[in-house]
């Protein structure tokens, strides 16, 4: 289900959920990678991480998980 939500993600929101997550790469390289400050890096991963929550939350409830 995740997989479904990425890519409903902007690209560069997915790139650098992506990189962080499963390619374990430190922001300062993905700032690089994406030729942005790493203020701008760090932000796509809080947008990206709040849309997967939002659309996610249903999903962690049923599992008996609690969101705020």
């Amino acid at each position: 289900r995740i997989r479904e939500e990425l890519v409903k993600l902007p690209p560069e929101q997915r790139e650098v959920f992506l990189l962080r997550t499963e390619g374990e790469v430190p922001f300062k390289e993905i700032a690089v990678i994406q030729g942005v400050s790493i203020n701008t890096a760090l932000a796509r991963m809080h947008y990206a991480v709040l849309k997967l929550r939002e659309a996610l939350k249903d999903e962690y409830r049923a599992c008996g998980g609690q969101t705020s």
